[in-house]
């Protein structure tokens, strides 16, 4: 009898070692961690921001002084942009995502002298406007762009004299760019809503100098 009691009670300390042995083993193994709602968010945020075609590391330009810098994080409503090392977070309407092969073919459709506007090619009317002709022939440089780049050239300069006159408050600019398919009027109307929209304002052309064909702009 006390052989058998004596094997009972060592098959009892067996198991409860081997207990012992498996909460010990549990409570050393690496835990995962725990997930941090900050970074829940802005998975979120930034998921949001890829929809729209926005990604961290994209390279960017300020709307209104030209600098570039990328993308180093994006909140809810702000994107954090770092300009030689500054960081500064800015809402969508104040940057434009930089293209890089647009960027290349618009360098390569520049000629190789940097643009001088022509006096003959702007005009300043009575009351003070500033009339800029947007057809590709009354463009300094015209000659040297190639067909496929005429519509991003016309774009480019259409910025350049906004850029140029956005320290004018209350200036207004007339743009000239005509009926036909309506494909530059678009294109700058777009770039007002979506890169100037802080700055300016618009509305069509008077109807009886211009029709539809013009689109005046009005620098805040």
């Amino acid at each position: 009898m006390g052989r058998k009691n004596e094997f009972n009670d060592f098959s009892a300390l067996k198991s409860l070692k081997k207990e012992l042995e498996k909460s010990e083993s549990a409570e050393s193994a690496p835990k995962a961690p725990l997930k941090s709602h900050t970074v829940q968010h802005r998975t979120i945020h930034e998921e949001h921001a890829r929809n729209i075609g926005i990604e961290k590391g994209m390279l960017v330009r300020l709307m209104d002084t030209n600098d570039e810098g990328k993308i180093t994080a994006i909140g809810k409503d702000w994107y954090e942009v770092d300009i030689d090392g500054l960081p500064m977070r800015l809402a969508r309407n104040q940057f434009v995502i930089v293209d890089a092969d647009e960027d290349r073919r618009m360098r390569a459709a520049m000629p190789s002298k940097p643009i001088k506007y022509s006096k003959q090619k702007t005009m300043a009317t009575d009351n003070g406007e500033l009339v800029v002709d947007l057809h590709l022939e009354r463009i300094p440089g015209n000659e040297r762009v190639p067909e496929w780049a005429s519509l991003e050239y016309q774009v480019d300069y259409f910025k350049r004299i906004l850029r140029d006159n956005l320290k004018h408050r209350g200036k207004r600019i007339v743009f000239i760019h005509g009926d036909g398919d309506g494909i530059l009027c678009r294109a700058i109307r777009k770039e007002l809503e979506e890169s100037f929209a802080l700055s300016c304002s618009f509305n069509p052309g008077p109807a009886e100098l211009y029709g539809t064909g013009a689109t005046v702009v009005t620098i805040r």
